[in-house]
């Protein structure tokens, strides 16, 4: 990568311009899923995760002017993959694989378990709130688009129609962002139900 068009990349990220990521994700989605898959054996769901996190990385590092030199894109976002990869097969090799407890609380909640003690009942209530306060704190933007992809199940392509994205795999990775600020707007505001 020549250093004017990693210059004008730069300025496209910095200034919130939706084509500097669609570059990258053009450039290097095919190449880093599919050597991910060959390398890991992971299967294609997991290898697109694991990029669109390295999408938002990337956008980190030059947000935050740690990448300041680029001479292959390709090579420098498969090295993210492949650092997310080995990280995320530690934990599981560690501590298995956690429950989603946001997902299983609903699930409790929605199928009225009449064996769950009144005290995990509160501890629900109270983390279903901390988890639409979080929500709250999102710009309109983010809400907008969360809503439109779990409430409403619109298609990325729909999405991108009616938020005036560049195209669905913009929708894409701007939905994986906003979703890991709600994730760490929760988080932050996690206490237990009696306030410690």
């Amino acid at each position: 990568m020549n250093l004017l068009i990693f210059q004008r990349l730069v300025r496209q990220i910095q200034n919130g311009d939706d084509k500097g990521l669609q570059y990258v994700f053009d450039e290097t989605n095919r190449y880093c899923v599919r050597t991910l898959i060959k390398k890991t054996r992971c299967d294609t769901a997991d290898a697109e995760d694991i990029f669109m996190d390295a999408m938002l990385i990337f956008r980190e590092n030059i947000l935050s002017e740690k990448l300041i030199q680029l001479t292959n894109i390709k090579t420098y976002m498969f090295g993210i993959c492949w650092n997310l990869w080995r990280d995320l097969n530690r934990a599981k090799a560690k501590w298995g694989h956690p429950e989603n407890e946001t997902e299983r609380q609903v699930f409790l909640i929605a199928a009225h378990d009449p064996q769950m003690e009144e005290d995990e009942k509160d501890f629900v209530l109270h983390r279903m709130k901390e988890v639409k306060d979080a929500l709250s704190r999102l710009g309109e933007k983010c809400r907008q688009l969360l809503t439109y992809v779990y409430v409403e199940e619109r298609s990325q392509k729909e999405i991108a129609e009616i938020m005036n994205f560049a195209s669905p795999e913009v929708v894409k990775v701007t939905r994986h962002r906003c979703y890991q600020q709600w994730m760490k707007h929760i988080e932050q505001t996690a206490i237990s139900p009696n306030g410690k």
